[in-house]
């Protein structure tokens, strides 16, 4: 592990806080959405209450000794102040700390992993990114909703007009405790795009809808939208699933 001094670190205070890492909810035992063609049953599995945040990503990257420059293939951050993380002027990572409570953003698909992986040793169990069948049936909840919070489109609660992510926790939770499962910003999932030779083509399946659509079924939990596994975008985040083993 790469040691440092915390001090010297912009925003980085290196204090252990309650919200160092996720919480999660559990999501009980039932069938999957139904994928190619067959269901298949879930044993249940815990999943992250929110989106991962700017503050929790910060711990990752202290920990890890990754805040000294960006990352390509981990993450990419612009200069400006706005998104909580950022490229400070020697090109390290700078945390703005009154905006730790966004979604962290601009993370690749293989940035969420690493925090996956990382956040394993610390929680117990396995960690990972949920399925988007996964994703769907903890969204859906008992009742198979359309959104997370009902069968009707709530725009004042999933997709009010906004130029950036708002905090997270902002939504309702829905029948398995989790929040912001619809809108906001789009979250990874584990699933990968290949071609019809099943030849892989570098995208993974972003779920959930973001601030930046404003069309109703965007937002549908049905819905698969995918992105390069590499690109750093404003508008996609992460959250965590997590089982016994």
């Amino acid at each position: 592990m790469t040691t440092y001094d915390e001090s010297l670190v912009e925003g980085g205070s290196g204090r252990a806080g309650a919200d160092d890492v996720p919480a999660f909810a559990e999501v009980p035992a039932g069938e999957l959405p139904a994928s190619a063609g067959a269901a298949t049953r879930t044993p249940g599995f815990g999943l992250s209450v929110l989106p991962v945040t700017v503050g929790q990503y910060w711990r990752f990257l202290l920990d890890q000794g990754r805040y000294e420059a960006s990352l390509p293939e981990l993450h990419a951050f612009p200069a400006q102040y706005g998104t909580g993380l950022r490229t400070g002027p020697a090109g390290a990572v700078v945390l703005d700390e009154d905006l730790g409570g966004l979604p962290v953003t601009g993370v690749t698909w293989r940035g969420a992993v690493a925090y996956c992986e990382w956040l394993a040793a610390r929680v117990g169990g396995h960690c990972r990114l949920p399925s988007a069948a996964e994703w769907q049936y903890a969204a859906a909840g008992p009742r198979r909703l359309r959104w997370s919070l009902g069968d009707e489109f709530d725009r004042a609660a999933y997709a009010p007009q906004a130029d950036g992510p708002r905090p997270v926790g902002t939504t309702e939770a829905n029948a398995f405790g989790l929040r912001d499962m619809t809108g906001n910003v789009f979250e990874w999932c584990a699933d990968e795009l290949t071609g019809p030779s099943g030849e892989r083509l570098g995208s993974r399946v972003i779920k959930g809808g973001a601030y930046t659509v404003r069309n109703p079924e965007s937002f549908e939990n049905a819905t698969v939208f995918t992105a390069d596994e590499l690109s750093t975008l404003p508008y996609i985040g992460f959250r965590v699933l997590r089982t016994a083993g």
